[in-house]
């Protein structure tokens, strides 16, 4: 049951099987439509947040949008930022030289995970200036449990953020979710848990990652 165990690991957020695919494409495509962007992904430990930035991390550039994704927290320093940030946006030889370019012409989104914790104040500097580029087409998601206060009044005061709150999904869809990753791990339908078990499981839990935890739990016993 090794790759089962896998593919039902709380602590291994897959975007495959993402369940908030809708308000990640319409983020996607206001970030294309309009520059300087400012999104903030919210919601309780474990509903799903780090999965919606992997998810645009990883289907971002089937809209032709380059995304550049940094996992956040405390040891994230303005170094980091900025050598990855510098090395995505640096155009081609041909642009450089030729066209005078200073930047790629196609849309970046810069995703920001566990902002709670970043100690290093110049990070947010940074970004805002990132954002005010007149030669980038950028936008920027942020991702935390709640909105860090500090952040807004000292970096990001007059400007609009969109706040984009996740919540539990259906069960419709959490059972969709839970049987495609079943079937993933090498089971069939909802084996080997059992449909009701799921559905049990479902209307017990509050987030994905509790979810996930109990079904895991459960299947040592199978």
């Amino acid at each position: 049951m090794l790759e089962e165990e896998v593919l039902l690991s709380p602590n291994e957020p897959n975007p495959h099987f993402m369940v908030y695919k809708e308000d990640a494409r319409r983020l996607v495509l206001q970030a294309i439509a309009e520059k300087s962007e400012c999104f903030w992904i919210l919601g309780k430990t474990g509903i799903g947040k780090t999965t919606f930035l992997l998810w645009l991390n990883e289907y971002a550039p089937l809209y032709n949008v380059v995304p550049i994704f940094f996992h956040g927290g405390e040891k994230l320093t303005l170094d980091e930022i900025k050598s990855k940030v510098e090395e995505t946006i640096r155009p081609s030889f041909f642009s450089r030289v030729f066209l005078k370019k200073k930047a790629i012409e196609k849309p970046i989104l810069i995703l920001i995970d566990e902002v709670e914790y970043i100690k290093d104040d110049n990070v947010f500097q940074y970004l805002i200036g990132k954002l005010d580029d007149p030669q980038l087409h950028a936008s920027l998601v942020l991702a935390s449990v709640d909105v860090v206060e500090d952040v807004i009044k000292n970096h990001f005061k007059g400007r609009e953020i969109h706040r984009i709150y996740l919540e539990m999904p259906s069960p419709e869809i959490i059972m969709d979710m839970i049987r495609k990753r079943i079937e993933a791990s090498g089971g069939e339908d909802f084996q080997p848990f059992g449909k009701q078990l799921v559905k049990d499981v479902i209307e017990s839990s509050t987030t994905i990652r509790d979810i996930l935890i109990k079904l895991g739990e459960s299947s040592k016993y199978r």
